[in-house]
């Protein structure tokens, strides 16, 4: 059991309604049949699991992130998020990985894979990251 240390799961319980907790599993104590499961170190006994699903992320880090302040903006993953900069042509950073496309773009269109700049560049959602500039970043 081991393996599962340091891992994104969720927990469904043997009880009436089969409750859900999501969380990284911090550790297993063998000695008191339980293991212990991060944020809030919830003490969880073996014999109340009905199974564990390991996640890729955590719904708490999907909300969070969809609206994260980096140093000069937010990074934007909501659908929202692309019509607001549309609607008050906000400045938008460009990025794949780690290597910065366009600084000062414009959004004109957007649908759920693609995003189009007001010089008619298509680019995909998939492989880049769209950072609206805020205020103190602009």
């Amino acid at each position: 059991m081991k393996h599962w240390e340091g891992k994104k799961v969720v927990i469904t319980r043997d009880d009436e309604y089969h409750s859900r907790l999501y969380g990284t599993i911090q550790h297993w104590d063998i000695e008191k049949n339980r293991l212990v499961l991060q944020p809030g170190s919830i003490h969880i006994l073996l014999n109340d699991i009905l199974h564990i699903k390991e996640l890729k992320m955590l719904p708490q880090d999907l909300n969070s992130a969809a609206w994260e302040l980096n140093s000069v903006g937010y990074l934007m993953k909501q659908p929202v998020q692309f019509d607001n900069a549309i609607l008050f042509s906000s400045k938008v950073m460009i990025w794949k990985d780690d290597q910065l496309i366009e600084p000062f773009a414009r959004l004109v269109r957007h649908n759920r894979e693609r995003v189009i700049l007001d010089d008619h560049r298509t680019f995909t959602k998939a492989d880049h990251q769209f950072v609206v500039r805020s205020r103190k970043g602009c």
